[in-house]
């Protein structure tokens, strides 16, 4: 009996998920495709360099006012 109830509970919340609009956050919302670059081995003294693509997907303006390296 309880696995019925339980059962039934479940189906209930799962119809009722759909009804609902989702909620969209407002504001700005940071997107970075990779948090990570290795740059492998790299004989001493060459320069490197990597490009992280950041893009704002939120509805506001994004500010970023500081970045750090490891």
């Amino acid at each position: 009996m309880k696995n019925i109830l339980i059962a039934v509970i479940v189906l209930i919340s799962g119809a009722f998920s759909g009804i609902l609009p989702a909620q969209e956050s407002k504001g700005p919302r940071i997107e970075v495709r990779e948090l990570r670059h290795d740059f492998g081995k790299v004989a001493q003294g060459t320069q490197v360099s990597y490009v992280f693509e950041i893009r704002n997907a939120g509805s506001e303006t994004l500010v970023i006012e500081r970045v750090q390296s490891s």
